[in-house]
């Protein structure tokens, strides 16, 4: 697989799977704290379509403080992007501090392994899962994006191998599941040394695009209070994820809220009964 992929009309398709428009540039932030101490606040979805991995690592060449503390919130993105900001962070002569403040999940995961010392706030997040990609093509092309993928997969293994007191074996079957931890869980599995004070930032991304997001992690741009817990009651009623959005979709958004209580008895009565 080439970057022929880093198109224009991928990017626009991009931009529209994450909800992110893109010509948002800052996705990152540097702050020289002190002469020894320096900031890296990454609070965003890493890498192409909407940032330059490039110039985070340029930035990172040109750096001597003696401590840079990497914070991180974020949802993943792009793997190749990750893979080069995690090695400029691993090979760096400064010693490099990952801090987990709200999400570390997908990309973003072993992006915060880069650090000699790895912290996370007591209610964070963290989530690992195999690679995946939109794609379109032959079953020639397919077969190769495939194979491509696989490889990037058992790379993203060795760096969590590496980097916990997790076997490969497990680790491929979390990555092939979607795992998600806590900070606590994540510590004993060695993905965090340390545990520190503090509370966690609101992880403020459309997550709905993974498969097994924890139910209080799910936020949209065009979410209301009410439509969160229709959905809820959908979901517990027995309709699946996708189901109870289609549901809400069709309907209870265009309705007042007293007659989308109405419509929400009668839709649960339908899902008992078999859509």
């Amino acid at each position: 697989m080439n970057l022929k992929y880093r198109n224009q009309k991928n990017a626009e398709s991009a931009a529209k799977y994450w909800g992110k428009s893109l010509d948002k540039p800052d996705w990152y932030k540097i702050e020289n704290l002190s002469e020894d101490n320096t900031e890296i606040m990454i609070y965003d979805v890493i890498g192409w379509p909407f940032n330059d991995a490039s110039e985070l690592v340029h930035s990172l060449a040109g750096m001597t403080s003696k401590t840079i503390t990497v914070r991180i919130n974020s949802p993943g993105g792009d793997v190749f992007d990750a893979v080069s900001i995690f090695n400029a962070l691993q090979s760096h002569k400064s010693k490099v501090i990952t801090r987990v403040e709200g999400l570390a999940a997908s990309a973003a995961s072993f992006l915060a392994l880069a650090g000699k010392e790895v912290h996370a706030y007591p209610n964070t997040m963290w989530m690992i899962h195999d690679p995946w990609v939109c794609v379109a093509g032959n079953q020639y092309e397919l077969r190769d994006v495939a194979d491509i993928l696989e490889k990037l997969a058992g790379q993203m293994v060795d760096i969590y191998a590496s980097n916990s007191n997790i076997s490969k074996k497990e680790i491929k079957e979390m990555m092939k599941l979607e795992t998600w931890f806590t900070a606590k869980e994540a510590k004993e599995k060695g993905l965090v040394d340390t545990i520190i004070d503090g509370k966690a930032v609101k992880a403020q991304f459309d997550l709905s695009m993974f498969a097994h997001t924890p139910d209080d992690l799910i936020t949209e741009a065009h979410d209301e209070p009410a439509i969160r817990k229709y959905e809820k009651a959908l979901r517990d009623a027995g309709a699946s994820k996708s189901e109870a959005k289609a549901i809400l979709a069709r309907g209870l958004k265009a309705v007042s809220e007293i007659d989308s209580e109405i419509a929400l008895s009668n839709l649960l009565k339908t899902i008992q009964g078999g859509i």
